[in-house]
């Protein structure tokens, strides 16, 4: 078809509307594709397509149903997805849940020779915590030289802040008689570093900001609390709280 030929504009084929016709390429009979498929899906609710299609597929779902129903272990109610392990009534949720309870309480006396208490569970967690360190060492370890850095620059804080005080972090643990004074729950002299639980000494007043290393301005403190603070004193971390509390 030449130039001379080729319309510049056509009607579309569903709801007349006009639309420009390019240079190149085959000449369009809609104006979008959402034409064309409105029109698409118009036929074949006209011609009936549309519900035997419908028909067929329901009857495909029932006969696959059908082959796959199977009874609820609890109640015996037929449940059609082979997925399902239970009917999903309430009482057979309930039950399944308290059957993979049970057996998680096997398979932990199996492995660990007692039932599974809730006094176990700090323990437990500490032995997670310790798997984890393992395979992801603490970031003095990874990186010696950046750690060798910071000690350095604390040292000389140190040197500044010293006021001629001579201490120990067991007297100043004894003296908060072991509460962390950043989180006042209980500090457990048993726990090593790096966990988290660890017992440290935290300066109030940072040292960065001029805080003094004296018995008046240091605390009993979890490792991750004390870390977790960084170089923030406990007003700039009240109004912190203070202000997320409100943006929530």
């Amino acid at each position: 078809m030449t130039n001379a030929t080729r319309p510049r504009s056509i009607n579309c084929a569903r709801c007349g509307a006009e639309k420009t016709v390019g240079r190149d390429g085959p000449i369009p009979k809609y104006c979008s594709a959402a034409c064309r498929a409105k029109l698409s899906y118009e036929r074949s609710r006209k011609g009936g397509r549309y519900a035997q299609a419908l028909v067929a597929a329901r009857q495909r779902n029932a006969e696959r149903r059908a082959i796959n129903a199977r009874p609820c272990p609890y109640c015996s109610a037929p449940m059609t997805n082979p997925r399902r392990v239970q009917c999903g009534a309430e009482s057979c949720r309930l039950r399944y849940a308290a059957d993979r309870m049970r057996q998680w309480q096997r398979n932990y006396q199996a492995e660990h020779g007692a039932w599974y208490a809730g006094r176990n569970h700090r323990e437990a967690q500490r032995e997670y915590d310790r798997r984890r360190r393992l395979a992801n060492p603490h970031w003095r370890q990874r990186y010696p030289a950046q750690a060798a850095s910071i000690d350095a620059r604390r040292r000389a804080l140190l040197d500044q802040a010293c006021t001629g005080e001579v201490f120990s972090p067991e007297e100043v643990h004894n003296r908060d008689d072991w509460t962390c004074g950043l989180c006042m729950l209980p500090v457990d002299p048993e726990i090593a570093w790096p966990d988290p639980m660890s017992p440290s000494v935290d300066h109030v007043i940072p040292l960065s900001r001029g805080g003094a290393h004296a018995m008046h301005n240091v605390q009993s403190a979890h490792l991750g609390c004390n870390s977790s603070k960084g170089d923030r004193d406990m007003l700039d971390m009240v109004i912190t709280a203070g202000g997320q509390a409100a943006a929530r």
